[in-house]
C-alpha cells in the first residue's frame, strides 16, 4: 500500500530493535530515508544494514534520551545529515526490572521516569523545533495499554506511559496549528526482544504456559507482533490519517476493550 512518504525523512529514536526496528523497515518500504538512533552500537549498526537491503538511504546516530545534550546532538545530527526532518518515532523505554513498589529504591525511580518521561519530551522538543516553519510534520509516541491502566509490578513503567499519553495529548493540541500532527499507539502484549528479556529467568515450558495463559485473556487469542503496531504507526505518520490528531491508538487484540 502507498502511504504517501517517499522521500520523507524520519527519525526513529529507539529505532534498533522490537517495535523501533519493525517500523524502521515499514517505513524503509515506502521509499524514505531512515535515521535510527539508539544507545547500542552494535544493534544500530545491524539495523542499518537491514535497512540498506531493503534500499532505503539509512543511517545510525548514538543517542541517550536520558541526556538532553545528546538528543540536542541527535537533531543537529540528523539536520546535517539530510537536511529536515518530516517524521518521528519515540519508541522509547527503560528496561526496569518487575518489582513490587516498596522494593523500588530511589535510583530506580529516576532512571525509569528520566528515560520514559524526560527522554520523550526531550525528543518531541527537539523534533517539533525542526518541524516548525513548514506547515508539515508527525510525531508518533510508543505508549502501551499499562498507560491506561494500572500495572503491578510495573508501576513505574506505567507511571511512564500514562505520562506519555499526556503529553501526546498535550502538545499535540499546542502545535496542530502549526502543521504538526501529534499521536501515539499503546500495543498491549506483543512478542518483542524486551519481553523476551522479562521472562528469560523462566523455563521454557513456564514461558510457554504464561504465554498460553495470557493469550487466553486477549480477545484475538495471541500477543501482537512488532509489525502489526508498526503498520499503524506508519498509517498515523501518513497522509492518509490527516484528520487524527492528539489521539492514543490502542493495538491490543482486544484486551482493554
Amino acid at each position: 500500500m502507498n502511504y504517501e512518504l517517499t522521500s520523507k525523512v524520519v527519525l526513529i529514536v529507539g529505532g534498533t530493535t522490537g517495535i523501533g526496528l519493525a517500523t524502521a523497515r515499514a517505513f524503509a518500504l515506502q521509499g524514505t530515508k531512515v535515521v535510527v538512533a539508539s544507545r547500542n552500537k552494535d544493534h544500530g549498526a545491524a539495523a542499518v544494514s537491514s535497512l540498506v537491503a531493503l534500499g532505503s538511504d539509512a543511517c545510525f546516530i548514538e543517542c541517550d534520551v536520558g541526556k538532553a545534550a545528546s538528543v540536542d546532538n541527535l537533531l543537529s545530527s540528523v539536520l546535517r545529515q539530510f537536511g529536515r526532518l518530516d517524521c518521528a518515532v519515540n519508541s522509547v523505554g527503560y528496561d526496569l526490572r518487575l518489582a513490587r513498589a516498596h522494593e523500588m529504591a530511589p535510583r530506580e525511580v529516576s532512571e525509569q521516569l528520566s528515560v520514559d518521561v524526560e527522554g520523550v519530551f526531550s525528543c518531541m522538543r527537539v523534533e517539533i523545533d525542526a518541524m516548525l516553519g513548514k506547515n508539515s510534520g508527525t510525531i508518533v509516541n510508543v505508549a502501551s495499554t499499562t498507560g491506561l491502566s494500572g500495572t503491578p509490578k510495573a508501576a513505574l513503567y506505567s507511571a511512564g506511559k500514562h505520562a506519555v499519553i499526556g503529553l501526546t495529548r498535550s502538545i499535540a493540541k499546542e502545535y496542530i496549528g502549526d502543521g504538526i500532527r501529534i499521536n501515539a499507539v499503546c500495543p498491549g502484549p506483543t512478542a518483542t526482544p524486551r519481553r523476551e528479556r522479562r521472562v528469560a529467568h523462566l523455563s521454557l515450558k513456564e514461558r510457554t504456559e504464561q504465554d498460553s495463559e495470557l493469550a487466553m485473556e486477549i480477545p484475538i487469542g495471541r500477543l501482537g507482533s512488532a509489525q502489526e503496531i508498526a503498520n499503524a504507526i506508519i498509517w498515523l505518520s501518513s497522509p492518509l490519517s490527516s484528520y487524527v490528531v492528539g489521539h492514543s491508538l490502542v493495538i491490543d487484540g482486544g484486551l482493554t476493550a
